[in-house]
């Protein structure tokens, strides 16, 4: 597990992503620092739909965007998942990556990518 801080934008974040997983963010995957979990896109998207929650503020659900890569999945099952925990990347103990995003003062902080499925590095699907 890779909980190295690291500093980058989105853009570099994105890139690195698509480099590792393809295109769509669904089968992007991120590593929980805490608990060591990796979930995809696809795996947050699932969790959401089945335990929906408000955007805060708004008459909306919550994307699994808006949670990929800053919530472990144990956060978004609940605490009886079997799966996660409830670490956040923007908790009191943030990151452990840093990503400057455009047209926001702060940075956001997010989990550091998984590492790419065995015999796929690089090939950017």
């Amino acid at each position: 597990m890779n909980n190295e801080h690291r500093v980058l934008t989105q853009d570099e974040l994105w890139a690195e992503a698509r480099e590792r997983f393809g295109q769509a963010p669904q089968g992007w995957a991120f590593q929980c620092p805490s608990c060591g979990d990796i979930a995809t896109g696809n795996d947050i998207r699932q969790a959401l739909l089945d335990h929906p929650r408000r955007a805060e503020g708004l008459s909306r659900n919550v994307e699994y965007t808006e949670v990929l890569g800053q919530e472990c999945i144990g956060r978004v099952l609940g605490k009886t998942a079997g799966r996660g925990c409830q670490y956040a990347a923007f908790g009191f103990i943030h990151g452990p990556w840093q990503v400057a995003v455009p047209h926001r003062r702060k940075p956001m902080y997010c989990f550091p990518l998984a590492p790419a499925p065995a015999g796929e590095q690089g090939a950017g699907r």
